[in-house]
């Protein structure tokens, strides 16, 4: 009820940038839809598309942004445009901003799909720490893949160009 009778913001709206909502819920979704179906012109912009996070000392998977941005395109029959990890744009952005060569420059993360990924297809160097979201047994799938060269998504720019069991052992 409450919804079919939602006072909408008068005038057009650019763009919906969706970043992680941990209060996200079934009411937000259905007026992003909305804002979206009036505003046909508006970019949908995703800050990353994390599938999970890891929260806890047992380090439990809870949904990430990715699944955020995954329930509003899927309600609004749009695509959202990535501006996080691993974006080209963002890579481009930041080479371009602080005057970096990407040859020279090695981007350290957790992650294969958002960190390793931005890292190899920005054209740095990648260091995965262990400490986080990527175990040794992900990274033990990954190579067959690579060796056989898979179809799908391009698999080699996951793997990193060095491993570390945490970032201590980086200096």
């Amino acid at each position: 009820d409450e919804l079919a009778s939602y006072p909408f913001p008068e005038g057009e709206i650019d763009a919906m940038v969706i970043g992680l909502d941990n209060d996200f819920n079934y009411r937000k979704l259905c007026i992003a839809t909305v804002l979206l179906q009036r505003n046909p012109q508006a970019i949908l912009v995703a800050t990353n598309r994390d599938s999970y996070d890891l929260v806890g000392y047992d380090a439990r998977h809870l949904p990430g942004n990715g699944a955020l941005v995954s329930a509003v395109e899927a309600a609004s029959g749009r695509t959202a445009i990535n501006v996080g990890k691993p974006s080209s744009v963002l890579a481009n952005w930041i080479m371009e901003e602080y005057d970096l060569n990407a040859g020279e420059t090695m981007m350290v993360g957790d992650r294969l799909d958002t960190d390793v990924k931005f890292g190899n297809s920005g054209g740095m160097k990648s260091a995965l720490v262990l400490t986080g979201c990527t175990t040794l047994k992900e990274i033990e799938e990954l190579i067959p893949k690579v060796e056989n060269n898979d179809e799908g998504e391009r698999d080699e720019d996951m793997m990193p160009t060095i491993i570390f069991p945490h970032v201590g052992y980086m200096v």
